[in-house]
Formats: C-alpha cells, sequence, structure tokens
C-alpha cells in the first residue's frame, strides 16, 4: 500500500470532527449521481467512491461538492495547457521527475492529516518547468481521489532549499500560467489544506510572499508557516513519524518515497490518459447561465491582478 489507511484512532477523529456516518454518505452520493445525469455538458462516468470523496473532502457539503466538481471538469477544458499532456512517460514528465520531489508522504499523522513533500532534486533553474511540474501535481492529485484511503486533511510541505531568484521569477503570479495553475490546485480538487509549511525558508521569504499574496486565498494564505533553520519548529506542527529522514523522520529517504509514487504514475499512465480524454466539460452543451464563477473566469480567460480573490467558491 503506498498510502497507509487510517488507524480505528484516526477514524475516530475524523469521524469526530466530520459527524459522517455510511448511510449519509451513500445518500449524498446518490444525490452527486443525480445531479450529474441533469448536467448535459458534464461526463457521467466517475464512480461512487471518487464521488465520495468529493463529499468527504468538502466536509460533507453537498452544494459546494458540486461547485468542486463542476470546476473539476471545467478546467480540464479550458487549460488545455496543463491538461492536455498528462502522460507519465513522456519526455518532459520524465524530466520532471529528475528534477523535482513530488511525493504525498504514505504516514497519516494522529490526527488522520495526508503531508505531501515538493523539493528540488536538481536545482538547476533552466530544468524547473512550471507546465510540467502543474501537471505532475494534478495528475497526483487525481491518483489521489481514485485510489486514496480517507484522510481528514493536508498538509503541505515545500523545502525552499536550492531555490533561486530564477526559480522564483518562473513561478510569479504575473505569468498567466502561474494564476490558472493557482486556480485549479485551489479550487478544482476537494482537498481540504490545514497547513503549507516553507522549509529551509530564506530571510527575503516575505518579499516572494508579497507577490502572491493577492492571488491566494486570505484563508490559505493564514495557514502558512515559515521554518528557516532546522526542523524543532516543523516537529512542533508535524510529527517526525510522518517526516522523510532528511527532515529528522522516521520514514524512508525522500527519493525512495518520491520514485515509488513515480512508479505508480507511470503504472496508472492509461488510467491518466483515459480521464484526460473523458474527464472534462463539454462546453459546447453547457446550458445557459450554469456556470460557476470560477468556471466562468476560465472560459472567459480572465486574467485581471486579483481574480483568484474573487474565484473563491468557499
Amino acid at each position: 500500500m503506498l498510502l497507509d489507511t487510517p488507524t480505528e484512532e484516526q477514524l475516530a477523529r475524523m469521524r469526530e470532527e466530520l459527524k459522517d456516518d455510511e448511510y449519509r454518505m451513500k445518500q449524498d452520493v446518490e444525490h452527486m449521481r443525480h445531479w450529474l445525469t441533469k448536467q448535459p455538458h458534464l461526463p457521467h462516468h466517475m464512480e461512487d467512491d471518487r464521488l465520495a470523496r468529493f463529499v468527504y473532502g468538502c466536509k460533507l457539503d453537498v452544494s459546494r461538492a458540486k461547485r468542486v466538481l463542476e470546476t473539476y471538469y471545467t478546467v480540464r477544458s479550458t487549460v488545455p495547457e496543463l491538461f492536455s499532456n498528462r502522460d507519465p512517460q513522456s519526455a518532459d514528465m520524465q524530466l520532471c521527475f529528475a528534477a523535482v520531489d513530488y511525493v504525498p508522504l504514505p504516514v497519516l499523522t494522529p490526527s488522520g492529516y495526508r503531508a505531501t513533500l515538493l523539493c528540488l532534486r536538481e536545482c538547476d533553474p533552466d530544468k524547473f518547468n512550471v507546465r510540467s511540474i502543474t501537471t505532475r501535481i494534478l495528475n497526483s492529485l487525481d491518483l489521489r481521489l481514485r485510489m486514496e484511503p480517507r484522510c481528514l486533511n493536508n498538509i503541505m510541505l515545500i523545502d525552499l532549499q536550492g531555490f533561486t531568484m530564477a526559480h522564483y521569477s518562473k513561478l510569479s503570479p504575473t505569468h498567466a500560467l502561474s494564476r490558472k495553475a493557482l486556480l485549479c490546485i485551489q479550487d478544482a480538487f476537494p482537498l481540504r489544506l490545514a497547513q503549507v509549511h516553507f522549509i529551509n525558508a530564506p530571510a527575503f521569504i516575505g518579499n516572494i510572499m508579497k507577490m502572491f499574496r493577492p492571488f491566494l486565498k486570505e484563508k490559505l494564505f493564514n495557514k502558512f508557516h515559515f521554518h528557516c533553520s532546522g526542523f524543532e519548529s516543523l516537529h512542533q506542527q508535524v510529527p517526525p513519524e510522518v517526516l522523510p529522514q532528511e527532515y529528522g523522520g522516521l520514514l524512508e529517504s525522500t527519493r525512495v518515497l518520491t520514485d515509488r509514487w513515480n512508479a505508480e504514475l507511470v503504472r496508472m499512465r492509461d488510467w491518466l490518459l483515459t480521464e484526460q480524454r473523458i474527464s472534462k466539460s463539454d462546453e459546447s452543451r453547457r446550458p445557459s447561465g450554469s456556470c460557476n464563477v470560477t468556471a466562468s473566469a476560465l472560459i472567459n480567460g480572465d486574467e485581471v491582478h486579483g481574480t483568484f480573490r474573487k474565484l473563491s467558491i468557499d
């Protein structure tokens, strides 16, 4: 199992927070299924387990789950640069595997949270391709929706060791692709995010964050934590038993964990390519007035500064 299943204690903690039960979840999934049949522009093939993950990831709010699912399908039509070349065996993706480590970590925290790590494997900024990295992240999020055992919430770990101004310039929200990537990851998946930890943060991180703040939901920005040196402050919030050994943790090395996850992406290549073809909206069949604000901005090419704050669907 690439991602551990929750223990009984963790499941109890999840049930206590969300008050979910099997009967209610079954009803909610049936409701989602019925709603999809009335959306001629959306695919109807998604299996019950994935629909249940949309409901669960939206804290059992079915209305919100519908909006996120609508956005999930719409971005695949309206942002083709991020969804039209998803092959994990392509040359671009293999180069990305060699340059960047990105991996959901296998062990849940005691509270049932899943940590995911992103860090550089190769520091050369010429090998840092934002489109490939984003597509790889989206592939991983899709794979998690398909096969991950339940988790209550998520933690993002971003190790800034080796990042230079050349890397940050490629990520700048002044680039349309960066803004679209932020929107797709923020609004098109039902994965709750509890904390974002920036490890080995440089002294000028405040200036970097100022560039991104107008394009991030305030609720997300308030979840950021910065760790300039060592791992003591990180361990106060993320226990060592869920971290790779490079971060004072008890898991295997980041490279071993990442290579194992990348191999799973390659193994699921046929499924990912099928999803690339069928999991997207058909905008020619969209009923008049059905589009949510996030989808509308993508369809209309809305690129104005501050769009992401306006597009919040929470």
